[in-house]
């Protein structure tokens, strides 16, 4: 019997196919004699998982503690309750985000590429998916791990620091099953770049974000321009997908809330299959927020199961049958709380008039045979404390003697305004901020005078297989660890 940490180890950290078999929450999409699809029951499963996910918890702060040395950052976030937000960001409307430049007080002490290695913290549902012999349940842990990339980011509603050009951060540990690293490859535009792969040669997850930002007279409306790419390699396929736009409500008065919406479509492009998951706005008639809804659908474009859950909580794959009653009989009784409560009309309570902080209620009611794909590592009582941090998230920017020894001189952990800023020292990051972009500044002006174009050091473009659209790949010479030629941005 394996212990609750050793079953940590294999399970979140390496991904051994004999403890996930064993430990499984899901059981197996083949189908039986009779034709039915075979899963645990939802009930038996739920228990299972809970205590996977005690041990999740429980073995990733051991880790860290043992590992990373801190839970928690040097000093507690600043109270912003006297700052107007839109005193700031009005003078910025029509500006890219690189062009932004907000208080330091309004940023977290992480940058925008360490923010980027926060979406792979899941990164054991590949592993899992790796090991399915059926497309059907590699796609659904796919798209687990498509949905579960976003959720270190409830209630952030801190600003990363921009990345300077040329800026990196790489996030590798023996014990982890996989590595990470980034780039800053533009700067106007801005695009980051990244690349992670599985230390076994498992798969590979890459791609490239532009964040594109607009302005209303409430909202601000991030939407992350790029397409990210997932190579199975056992199995040969290729997947991509784009990542939805967020949008943060209440930016001139009122208290900050944001929601993620709109349509991720996950292609397999090797055995055309497909996700289609629809991430829906608040409603005020559910009090629902944060909800995801969509289908796997074959190569016949037919719908062959339903997937369903929060992406602050959890994630469930359910047959195609009980998911349709499901919908039917939630539209129904949505339909019946409106009448009874008088809201007004979907015209009305989506406009731009209502922008207070909703009223949530998230309840999964499950319907039959809804098994678990992916359940969130619960968030730490102080997280308000230090920006809504999870564990993960608190190791980021640590600077240890090994990464002082191992990385190249341009990774985020060695930005000295993100230092000041995690040590307390507003003022003197202020000053350090102002210093780095004057100095960004100066060396294009040299540039320009020289008439040298900027050549990142890691990534190049190329021609996506799939897309036939430029994309920025890993040049493969990061890992050789040769950093005689690396810029000197800090």
């Amino acid at each position: 019997t394996k212990k609750p940490q050793d079953r940590l180890d294999l399970l979140f950290l390496n991904g051994n196919s004999s403890v996930n078999d064993q430990y499984s929450v899901t059981g197996s999409m083949n189908n039986n004699q009779n034709g039915e699809d075979e899963f645990f029951d939802a009930d038996d499963s739920n228990d299972l998982n809970l205590n996977i996910q005690n041990d999740l918890t429980k073995g990733w702060t051991d880790l860290k503690r043992r590992n990373f040395g801190r839970t928690k950052l040097p000093v507690q976030m600043f109270d912003r309750s006297q700052i107007s937000i839109w005193s700031i960001l009005k003078q910025c409307i029509g500006k890219e985000l690189s062009k932004i430049s907000m208080p330091i007080i309004w940023n977290e002490p992480v940058s925008f590429l360490q923010r980027f290695a926060e979406n792979v913290l899941y990164s054991y549902l590949l592993d899992k998916a790796d090991q399915c012999d059926d497309p059907i349940m590699r796609m659904q842990y796919v798209a687990a791990f498509a949905v579960s990339s976003i959720a270190s980011n409830i209630d952030r509603l801190s600003k990363p620091f921009n990345p300077l050009l040329g800026e990196t951060y790489e996030f590798s540990r023996e014990d982890l099953s996989f590595r990470f690293m980034s780039e800053q490859v533009s700067h106007h535009p801005p695009v980051s770049a990244f690349t992670c792969e599985s230390l076994e040669d498992r798969w590979k997850f890459y791609g490239s974000i532009l964040p594109k930002v607009k302005f209303t007279v409430k909202k601000m409306i991030v939407e992350p321009k790029g397409t990210l790419t997932l190579e199975l390699k056992r199995h040969n396929e290729i997947y991509t997908w784009e990542t939805v736009t967020c949008t943060i409500h209440n930016i001139v008065v009122g208290r900050l809330w944001f929601e993620y919406h709109g349509t991720m479509e996950i292609v397999n492009h090797t055995r055309k299959l497909k996700t289609v998951l629809n991430f829906k706005p608040y409603s005020w008639s559910t009090k629902e927020l944060h909800k995801v809804e969509g289908y796997v659908y074959d190569s016949n474009k037919q719908k062959i199961r339903g997937l369903y859950g929060f992406w602050t909580d959890s994630f469930y794959s359910i047959d195609i049958d009980n998911f349709e009653a499901f919908l039917k009989q939630m539209k129904k009784e949505a339909k019946q709380s409106t009448k009874s409560s008088g809201v007004a009309s979907a015209a009305v309570v989506d406009s731009e008039e209502e922008e207070d902080v909703p009223d949530v209620t998230n309840e999964l009611n499950l319907p039959p045979n809804s098994f678990q794909l992916w359940k969130i590592i619960p968030k730490l009582d102080y997280a308000p404390q230090y920006y809504n941090f999870s564990l993960f998230t608190m190791a980021l920017n640590e600077l240890t003697d090994e990464v002082k020894r191992l990385c190249p001189p341009t990774d985020c952990r060695f930005r000295p305004d993100m230092r000041k800023m995690e040590d307390g020292d507003i003022e003197a990051a202020n000053l350090e901020k102002n210093r780095l972009e004057e100095k960004q500044r100066a060396a294009k002006r040299d540039r320009e005078k020289r008439k040298q174009e900027w050549t990142p050091m890691w990534f190049r473009t190329e021609k996506h297989p799939i897309t036939g659209q430029d994309v920025w790949c890993s040049n493969n010479r990061y890992w050789q660890r040769q950093w005689s030629n690396c810029s000197d941005i800090f």
